[in-house]
């Protein structure tokens, strides 16, 4: 008997989110050229953060806050100050591997006042982080066990990581001001269409800037641009057939005031970082089960995580309320600006065809009261819950979601009450997750001792195959059909199989 077990490598590949981090960045603000705080306005904070070292179970990156804050000085003028907080932290996670070259996301989720006085103002927010990997799981099962051993193969559909590509680009745009002073500058990027083909990728998007800027009269005013962009990336062996994730993450950006014969333009500079992961889908056939005729076997096995990648897609909704001024606020005349528009999605759930997204739409808005003509603000937060049509989704699948909001406005309904609209992009990956059965070790046992009876009959069960039948007589299956010619494939049970062990 030829006992030559044969073992092959099984790679599925999954694009999982391993662990989230949460951190608290401080800053402390000071004002300069002698001015004196009189109220704060408005305090904007964006994130960037770089992936470090890897070891195992640890993963370290480094990061930087970008605070900003619009106040007005004693004498009611418009003033900004920023700072950057760089900061460094790691993420701990069992499943993190030496040499895995993650991906690393941040999201601030909350910015607040310290401390605040004429001179200074101290700030904290909590920055969280999400690390974010390709796992293939890299299991070596047993594809054949030499002669005389009979397999039961079952075939299994699985994706194969092809490639990973990061790509830096620049863009710039150009806006017409109605003065010459910037105030804030904020900028977001989401990614809108994914399409990969031969050898490349191609990714299109929008790049959002909100300036919050000052007229001739010093009176505040906003303008928000959107920057359209389609990019495409080398990644060598990518398909048309092939499944993509990829998104993207705004790096630097700068604005630029330009003056010329008493108009002014800001131009717009911007830094983008882009990542796109290819897989392609595979079918390979994996034993589940052996038997000999003439030996015993020793086998065991293991069960196999195979992620199932569905969708990475990008949903565009609006999200709607309203806000009340307390009593104690001077009443709103106009609107001038709304500043520190986020999205932030705190669950997302998938259901048959579809996917809801929970979470909250936060915005400050800056408003003039002709009363003491003064200028104030309000700060609002509007949660939400949206379902939206996901083909293919079903209950159990992981939803990874993440969003920007690409359009703010507020209205006055009354003195008191202002309405708000917030269109949203939201960017969704959905992957469902499914264990398989592999053999992954075959020893051969001792010898079989054979059956003394003339013959055996086995009485089929719905749903055997061949191959089961043969396992329970301990014949091979073309014995089982040599001996049993009028038998009717496949099974619906009941049926009665025979085996002769003597013949005359």
């Amino acid at each position: 008997m030829g006992f030559e077990p044969i073992f092959e490598k099984l790679s599925p590949a999954g694009f999982k989110r391993l662990c989230t981090h949460q951190a608290v960045v401080e800053a402390r603000l000071l004002a300069s050229g002698g001015v004196l705080i009189s109220k704060v306005l408005s305090i904007v904070a964006d994130c960037s953060v770089t992936a470090g070292d890897v070891f195992t179970g640890e993963a370290r990156y480094s990061g930087r806050v970008s605070f900003k804050v619009l106040f007005t000085c004693k004498e009611g003028k418009n003033h900004s100050m920023d700072y950057n907080a760089d900061f460094t932290d790691k993420l701990l996670c069992d499943t993190l591997k030496a040499g895995l070259k993650p991906s690393v996301s941040a999201n601030i989720l909350d910015v607040d006042i310290v401390a605040v006085d004429e001179r200074e103002i101290k700030l904290a927010c909590v920055v969280e982080t999400s690390l974010d990997a390709v796992v293939e799981s890299g299991v070596d099962i047993l594809s054949g066990g030499g002669e005389d051993i009979y397999t039961h193969v079952e075939k299994i559909e699985f994706f194969k990581s092809v490639n990973s590509v990061t790509h830096n680009f620049a863009a710039s745009d150009k806006v017409e001001l109605k003065g010459a002073n910037v105030l804030l500058s904020e900028a977001r990027v989401v990614v809108k269409s994914r399409t990969v083909s031969f050898d490349s990728v191609i990714l299109e998007g929008n790049i959002i800037c909100d300036l919050t800027c000052e007229d001739e009269e010093g009176m505040i005013y906003s303008v928000v641009h959107t920057t359209p962009f389609k990019e495409e990336l080398s990644c060598p062996e990518a398909r048309e057939n092939h499944f993509l994730i990829a998104g993207a993450a705004l790096s630097t950006h700068a604005v630029t005031v330009e003056s010329d014969s008493g108009k002014h333009s800001a131009l717009l500079e911007f830094s983008v970082n882009v990542v796109a992961k290819a897989f392609s889908e595979e079918t390979q056939e994996v034993i589940v089960d052996a038997f000999s005729v003439t030996n015993e076997l020793d086998f065991s096995g293991e069960e196999v995580a195979i992620s199932i990648h569905k969708s990475n897609t990008t949903f565009s909704d609006r999200v709607e309320g309203a806000v009340t001024l307390d009593v104690s606020m001077p009443a709103a005349d106009s609107i001038l600006a709304l500043t520190g528009s986020k999205l932030h999605i705190a669950s997302a759930v998938a259901s048959e065809g579809r996917v809801t997204y929970e979470g909250i739409v936060s915005t400050n808005i800056i408003y003039f009261a002709a009363e003491g003509s003064v200028k104030n603000s309000v700060a609002v937060e509007l949660p939400f819950s949206i379902a939206s049509n996901l083909a293919g989704a079903v209950e159990g699948d992981t939803i990874l979601a993440r969003g920007i909001v690409t359009l703010a406005t507020a209205k006055l309904v009354r003195g008191n009450e202002i309405s708000i609209k917030a269109d949203i992009d939201v960017e969704v990956v959905a992957t469902s997750s499914v264990k398989r059965f592999a053999l992954t070790s075959l020893n051969l046992g001792a010898e079989k001792v054979l059956s003394e009876a003339a013959f055996s009959v086995h009485i089929a069960r719905g749903g055997e195959s061949l191959w089961d039948v043969a396992k329970a007589l301990g014949i091979t299956p073309e014995n089982v059909l040599e001996q049993n010619p009028a038998l009717t494939l496949p099974l619906n049970g009941g049926e009665r199989v025979m085996c002769y062990r003597q013949k005359k």
